[in-house]
């Protein structure tokens, strides 16, 4: 396991600073496989919280030439790797504030740990986010979930 986040932490050392300048924010780092077989990806988004679009085809291919080029120079990776860069999909679970802001007027199915290992699934529209809570709108009355109580969140799929 050790190996593994040294993996991790190569590979997000590398990509950082090549992410920040093409104004990208690295949400994920996934290195797994056994040694010869491995898959390296890196999933990043615009790094602008209230940036209204997502990150582009053009971005996605400068990133990936400029980190392949610094993977192969470093050479943290034993052995032959897969390496993908990719934007997050419709599907990913929504876990930061920046998160749930840009996905306010969305339906979203939300996971609450009430304590005394209760949880309480609730699914409405997201009417607010903030740095602490959101809102959801469900039949027309506001419920405020603490951000602190969510242990999964997903906006919920029109098909």
């Amino acid at each position: 396991m050790a190996e593994h986040d040294d993996l991790i932490a190569a590979v997000t050392e590398l990509a950082a600073p090549i992410a920040e300048r093409h104004q990208v924010e690295l949400l994920d780092v996934v290195v797994k496989g056994p040694r010869g077989r491995r898959l390296v990806r890196i999933t990043a988004d615009l790094a602008d919280p209230e940036s209204e679009g997502d990150i582009d085809v053009d971005t996605i291919a400068s990133l990936t030439r400029e980190l392949s080029k610094a993977l192969d120079e470093s050479d943290p990776i034993d052995g032959r790797y897969t390496f993908e860069v990719t934007s997050p999909g419709t599907d990913r679970p929504l876990r930061r504030p920046r998160d749930f802001r840009r996905n306010v007027g969305r339906e979203v199915r939300v996971e609450r740990d009430l304590g005394a290992d209760e949880r309480e699934e609730l699914t409405g529209r997201l009417a607010a986010a903030s740095d602490d809570q959101i809102t959801l709108e469900i039949d027309g009355e506001d419920h405020d979930v603490p951000l602190g109580t969510i242990t999964s969140a997903h906006v919920v799929l029109p098909w």
